[in-house]
């Protein structure tokens, strides 16, 4: 009798083993798709954000005037139902850490401009959530529901709030604050 709970045992620590493995086989393959995935998201949206400064700055001449217009949008890209275009191409979302869609405000706060660069970096390290996604208490899921092909809809039903209106203040407050604190680094780098 005492054999054969034994062998049970084995074929239930064997079974459990093989589930183990394979959940972990199935984590570093959704990883290694959200990371390709956000990659390629990145790659689409701030492509769009570089066209649109290219036109506003070949129309208004002005740097400045570009680049707030611009990043406010930059920092709003996922504002709607937490898919930005690239987002919506690649079936990736914002989530918040209960796996609903992020609020807009989440969304602009995530985007906040002096952690991108290292971001970028940190990204690699932790597909799922970024440094951006830390401070916000946001992460990148999979979510297929809503594409392209449903944004017409979804801006229809969708109306302006406070986290939205708030989300673009902050962003160009933002901006303003980086071009004032890089001008002065400048100025005083440039004067010594």
């Amino acid at each position: 009798m005492r054999r054969k709970i034994k062998k049970q045992g084995n074929i239930l620590l064997c079974y459990d083993t093989y589930i183990k493995r394979y959940l972990l086989l199935k984590k570093q393959k959704d990883l290694k798709a959200i990371l390709e995935n956000r990659v390629k998201a990145f790659i689409i949206d701030y492509l769009i954000m570089a066209i649109i400064g290219f036109i506003i700055f070949s129309l208004t001449s002005d740097l400045f005037i570009s680049m707030m217009i611009v990043y406010p949008i930059t920092m709003n890209k996922d504002f709607l139902n937490g898919k930005s275009i690239g987002k919506r191409i690649f079936g990736i979302q914002v989530h918040n850490l209960t796996d609903q869609k992020a609020d807009e405000w989440k969304s602009s706060l995530r985007n906040f401009l002096l952690i991108i660069p290292i971001d970028l970096i940190f990204t690699f390290v932790s597909p799922i959530q970024r440094i951006g996604d830390r401070i916000a208490n946001t992460k990148i899921g999979i979510e297929n529901q809503r594409n392209l092909k449903t944004i017409g809809s979804e801006l229809n039903n969708y109306t302006v709030n406070k986290e939205l209106v708030f989300g673009l203040i902050f962003g160009m407050a933002n901006i303003y604050g980086l071009l004032w604190f890089y001008g002065f680094l400048f100025t005083n780098i440039m004067i010594q």
